[in-house]
């Protein structure tokens, strides 16, 4: 092979061998791009919210990070420590979680005392279960619309009681999960006394009214986690 032969044959093999290289790259930069990635979906929270896991029964919720949370239930005029609203006091129930995101009490302004906060309560009695799903018509409970939380079918129950001056109302969401009945409930109590002077410390009603609607948010956060 003389000298001109030879140059002409490793400049093929050289082209050859780039040529090699360059597909190996090509096809292994492919295929990593295609790879799937797993992706985990968690709640999202931001700096002014809070997660309450229970592993007991299987569920998350988030609430405003300066909320006072109770694992007794509270009570007011109108509303008994109960697992539930308008529960009866024969049956056992367990309280979960209470979570109390505004409460305001005076001596002298409108109004006297205010609470709004979210129940979460359980029972595993047999009849309480059998029963959970339908309104307590004897406490005054009037069926709502059902409503999905992430994924799970809860009945809706409104109930409202007065006099004294006091009053309690809310909306109990109810289903049966692990053979257990499970009532997520957003309440208001309070007080409807008007014959304070006027007071610059008076709550506008309007004020009162939004914190209890800010009690969806809460609730729409529900989450089973299995």
């Amino acid at each position: 092979m003389n000298k001109t032969s030879f140059i002409v044959f490793l400049i093929l093999i050289l082209g050859i061998a780039g040529g090699v290289v360059w597909y190996l790259v090509d096809t292994s930069s492919k295929s990593l791009g295609t790879e799937n990635t797993v992706v985990v979906s968690v709640p999202t929270l931001n700096e002014s919210k809070a997660i309450y896991t229970n592993g007991i029964y299987g569920f998350t919720l988030l609430y405003p990070e300066d909320s006072v949370v109770n694992y007794e239930f509270s009570t007011s005029y109108h509303l008994p420590a109960q697992w539930r609203a308008n529960a009866d006091p024969a049956v056992s129930g367990k309280h979960i979680v209470e979570v109390v995101p505004y409460s305001t009490e005076s001596d002298h302004s409108y109004p006297r005392h205010y609470t709004a906060l979210v129940r979460i309560g359980a029972s595993n009695d047999p009849e309480t279960v059998k029963t959970c799903l339908q309104a307590s018509k004897d406490q005054g409970e009037v069926e709502l619309a059902d409503v999905e939380l992430n994924g799970t079918t809860f009945k809706a129950f409104s109930f409202q009681n007065a006099g004294m001056m006091q009053y309690v109302e809310g909306v109990s969401y109810r289903t049966v999960h692990e053979d257990q009945c499970i009532a997520l409930e957003k309440i208001r109590t309070g007080s409807s006394y008007r014959d304070d002077a006027e007071s610059p410390d008076d709550v506008p009603q309007e004020t009162l009214d939004a914190m209890y609607a800010s009690l969806d948010e809460i609730v729409q956060s529900f989450r089973f986690a299995r």
